[in-house]
């Protein structure tokens, strides 16, 4: 606990300087390494290739998706990107059809997941990252800049974590799905869920008490629970494959956490479900 207490004091006020104090594009970069090192790690987990010229592909369009979605609100440019990694992996695939190379198209969708899908799911923090202030929701309202609603998701996926980490730590009794995550309980699971709601409240008072910023009410239990429930279920989900691969963590990069993955695993799903929810429901306007 201590370990990941510290590697938190440390990133956090980087995160904090980065979305804050930095333009987009800087958050981008730092978007987009994470995003590469996922990758790697998620194809090195899964064995989905062998081929170091491919594995460049991947770990490449990995970092220029969510770097390239840092300029605007619109996910094109990373979509463009996706494509350009699948013709590749094709060609190669087809290239190497029937030879001592030979790609089965298992291991090509695990490249594109690990070097397109994550990739693009962590590119959203980007999408949010550059919304401009005053940007028109529809005759509802404006905008705060993207520094505000970048910092929903970290906030839920965080929180959710840290909630459901020191919950099942301290009142952890019944197992909640013991064959993918051995460690995670029901009592656990339910501190996740009431961090979360906790932080969208805290959150969404500040910004009315500090900004006077106009706000949903009722959008506050569909962010803060719903919001949780999808990080969980992202948390499970990579569980479940790091089982069915026999890794017990993506990578060893980050003491106290395992790898780069394995601290944004939460964070691949819920950071495009919140940034739907940011353009569909926004929690909070300018007032």
């Amino acid at each position: 606990m201590k370990t990941r207490l510290i590697v938190a004091a440390v990133c956090v006020p980087v995160l904090l300087v980065v979305i804050f104090l930095l333009p987009p594009w800087a958050f981008g970069i730092l978007l987009g390494a994470v995003a590469a090192v996922s990758a790697l790690e998620f194809i090195g987990a899964t064995g989905a290739l062998s081929v170091r010229r491919m594995l460049g592909y991947c770990a490449g369009a990995a970092f220029l998706i969510p770097f390239s979605m840092s300029f605007s609100t619109s996910i094109l440019l990373g979509v463009f990107v996706a494509i350009l990694l699948l013709i590749a992996l094709l060609v190669e695939a087809i290239l190497a059809y029937d030879t001592a190379h030979a790609m089965p198209f298992s291991h090509l969708c695990l490249a594109f997941f690990g070097g397109a899908v994550i990739p693009m799911f962590l590119g959203t923090l980007s999408t949010l990252r550059a919304i401009p202030e005053g940007f028109l929701f529809g005759d509802v309202g404006l905008f705060f800049d993207g520094r505000f609603y970048v910092l929903l998701p970290f906030a839920i996926a965080f929180l959710s974590d840290g909630g459901g980490y020191f919950a099942g730590l301290t009142f952890g009794r019944r197992k909640l799905i013991e064959k993918v995550s051995p460690k995670k309980t029901i009592e656990g699971s339910i501190g996740g869920f009431v961090a979360s709601l906790v932080a969208m409240l805290i959150f969404t008072l500040v910004m009315v008490l500090e900004f006077d910023a106009s706000y949903t009410l009722w959008a506050v239990p569909i962010y803060g629970l719903l919001g949780s429930a999808v990080t969980q279920l992202g948390d499970l989900a990579f569980s479940m494959m790091k089982r069915e691969y026999g890794k017990k963590d993506f990578g060893h990069l980050i003491p106290g956490h395992g790898g780069m993955l394995d601290r944004f695993d939460s964070m691949v799903f819920v950071a495009p479900f919140v940034t739907g929810l940011v353009f569909l429901l926004p929690l909070f306007l300018q007032g």
